[in-house]
C-alpha cells in the first residue's frame, strides 16, 4: 500500500529570491511614477505662482510707475524687496527727475497720511508660498532686517527676481530688459554647500559672456540659457520662468 507523500512546506531559497526581485522591481516602478506625478504637480504649483507673482508685478507697475525693484543690490535683498513691495509694505518712490526712486516703508512720513497710511497689497499671501507663513505678517522687514520673509517655489526653494538696482543711477540705467526676471531653479539643481541656504546662483542665471554684462544686471536672457552645462548641473533647461524665448 502506498503511503501519501509528505506535503511541502514552505518555500524554496530560489522561490524567496524570484518574490523580493518582483517586490523590488514593482517598487521601484511605483516610486518612480510617485516621483513624476509629485514633479509634476510642483511645476503646476510653481508655475502658477511664477504668473501671480508676474501679475502682481504689473499691477505694482500700473500704480507707482515702474516694477518692484532693488535698494542695495544684494542677491537676498532682490527677493526680500520683492516680497515686501507685493505685499505692500514698502514702495517706490520717484523724487527727482533723472535719479532713480528709493524704496520707502508704505508709512513713511513723506507720503500722504503718513502713519495713517493704509497698506496697498497687489497680492494675496493664499497665491505664492513663502518660506515662512507663521510670521508672515510680522514687522521683521522694517529697518532692513535679516529674517525678511521670501516666496518659494514647490521644492522649497526661493524664487529668484531681478530688476533695476535702485541705489545708483549707473546701476539703474544697466537695466536694459523692459521686464523684469523671475525664477524658479524646478527639479533638478546642484544642493547648496551650507543646508538650508538657496541654491547656487548659477542654478538660476546665466553668467556673463567675453566681454558681456551678467544677466543678473542687465535683465538680457542669452539664447543658450536653457543649455545644461555638465553632468554636475547646473540644469536650467528644466527652469521654470516668467520669459519665453
Amino acid at each position: 500500500m502506498l503511503r501519501p507523500s509528505a506535503r511541502r512546506a514552505g518555500f524554496t531559497l530560489v522561490e524567496l529570491l524570484v518574490v523580493i526581485l518582483v517586490i523590488g522591481i514593482l517598487a521601484t516602478i511605483t516610486f518612480g511614477l510617485f516621483k513624476a506625478a509629485n514633479n509634476g504637480r510642483n511645476k503646476s504649483k510653481s508655475k502658477g505662482e511664477i504668473q501671480a507673482i508676474s501679475m502682481a508685478a504689473q499691477s505694482y507697475r500700473k500704480a507707482y510707475g515702474d516694477f518692484p525693484g532693488c535698494a542695495t543690490g544684494t542677491d537676498d535683498r532682490f527677493r526680500r524687496d520683492l516680497l515686501d513691495q507685493l505685499l505692500g509694505r514698502r514702495l517706490l518712490r520717484f523724487t527727482t527727475p533723472g535719479v532713480p526712486p528709493t524704496l520707502l516703508d508704505f508709512d513713511h512720513v513723506s507720503l500722504p497720511g503718513g502713519a495713517n497710511r493704509q497698506m496697498r497689497s497687489f497680492l494675496s499671501l493664499d497665491d505664492v508660498t513663502t518660506n515662512d507663513d507663521s510670521q508672515i505678517s510680522a514687522n521683521d522687514w522694517r529697518g532692513g532686517n535679516a529674517a525678511c520673509r521670501e516666496f518659494v517655489d514647490a521644492w522649497g526653494n526661493p524664487y529668484d527676481y531681478r530688476y533695476r538696482v535702485l541705489v545708483s543711477l549707473a546701476r539703474f540705467q544697466e537695466w536694459k530688459s523692459p521686464n523684469f526676471l523671475v525664477v524658479s531653479c524646478s527639479v533638478n539643481f546642484t544642493e547648496a554647500a551650507t543646508p538650508g541656504d538657496a541654491p547656487p546662483l548659477a542654478e538660476y542665471w546665466d553668467p556673463a559672456p567675453a566681454g558681456g554684462t551678467t544677466m543678473t544686471r542687465s535683465g538680457i536672457v542669452p539664447a543658450s540659457y536653457f543649455d545644461e552645462t555638465g553632468s554636475s548641473g547646473p540644469y536650467r533647461a528644466d527652469n521654470i520662468v516668467n520669459w519665453s524665448n
